[in-house]
């Protein structure tokens, strides 16, 4: 039966119910031999909209069992600062696991000789705050047997006041208009990540065509999207739209982050929200670049 264990800043809640609890690094998710150890335990259910307390949100979800690896971790500053946020992710990931995990005992079940344990890790961090605008990244692996993994980036924008989720087009007077005006700054991104991932510099034209034929604005607003830090403190610098492997190139090439910086966007926003841009953008790390 399923394992889910949620380590909590004030203890061990379980997630959901099973008869052996069992923690181990995921560093290697997907790839290792599952691990036969535990004892039995009984585990009660944990309803997430039912929690009263920040404190009792997990701020990391751990799975080990035969048919599945899962590894969840939710940055601090999100509970300390948006409970409401900390509460959407964790049910968000909970849902995740749970897809996953009954996938994966489908898959099993219909072909045990070629099945492979599946992975999942999943890492959400706060990367810049601004008024009461907070963007967040969740960085997500999957491992679902075949040549290799596969990882992508899930953006998120939230009021942290009221912790309602928001879309890039809530911030300018015409979304369309708007990002559809600064799409070559777009494409001339991808068009450069491409030269640096292994391309000639006679075919960063090529390059910059294929991106226009690739991705529209229409792309953009409905992408994965969400605001940068700034060179000026507590504002956001620009916005970054997330590429994973397969969307616009091979997946030797990996993932595509493309900055537009907020000066080829200021005058495109609405009023209430010109105070939160300004300066440059700062570059993010990431996993997997």
């Amino acid at each position: 039966m399923k394992s889910v264990v949620l380590a909590a800043m004030t203890g061990a809640l379980l997630l959901t119910a099973g008869c052996q609890k069992k923690v181990r690094s995921l560093s290697d998710v997907g790839e290792a031999e599952a691990e036969t150890a535990g004892t039995d335990e009984t585990a009660a259910s944990l309803d997430v909209a039912a929690i009263e307390s920040v404190d009792e949100l997990p701020r990391e979800i751990i799975v080990d069992e035969a048919y599945l690896k899962a590894e969840a971790t939710f940055d601090e500053a999100v509970f300390s600062k948006a409970p409401a946020i900390g509460m959407d992710l964790v049910e968000d990931a909970q849902i995740r696991i749970e897809a996953m995990s009954q996938d994966a005992q489908d898959y099993r079940e219909a072909d045990p000789d070629y099945f492979r344990a599946y992975g999942l890790r999943i890492k959400w961090g706060v990367v810049a705050e601004a008024g009461n605008i907070m963007s967040l990244e969740g960085f997500f692996y999957t491992f679902t047997g075949g040549a290799h993994g596969n990882y992508f980036t899930d953006a998120r924008i939230y009021n942290s006041a009221t912790g309602e989720p928001m879309r890039l087009s809530a911030f300018f007077q015409q979304p369309q208009a708007a990002v559809q005006a600064h799409m070559d700054t777009v494409w001339q991104g991808i068009a450069r990540q491409k030269l640096r991932k292994g391309g000639r510099a006679s075919d960063i034209e090529q390059f910059h065509s294929q991106a226009r034929e690739l991705v529209s604005a229409d792309m953009v607003l409905a992408g994965e999207v969400n605001f940068v830090p700034s060179t000026v403190p507590g504002k956001f610098g620009g916005y970054v739209v997330h590429f994973a492997p397969y969307d616009i190139g091979s997946y030797a090439e990996g993932a595509y982050h493309v900055t537009v910086p907020q000066a080829a966007f200021r005058d495109s926003l609405k009023q209430q929200y010109l105070a939160l841009f300004d300066g440059e953008p700062v570059a993010v790390e990431r996993l997997g670049d």
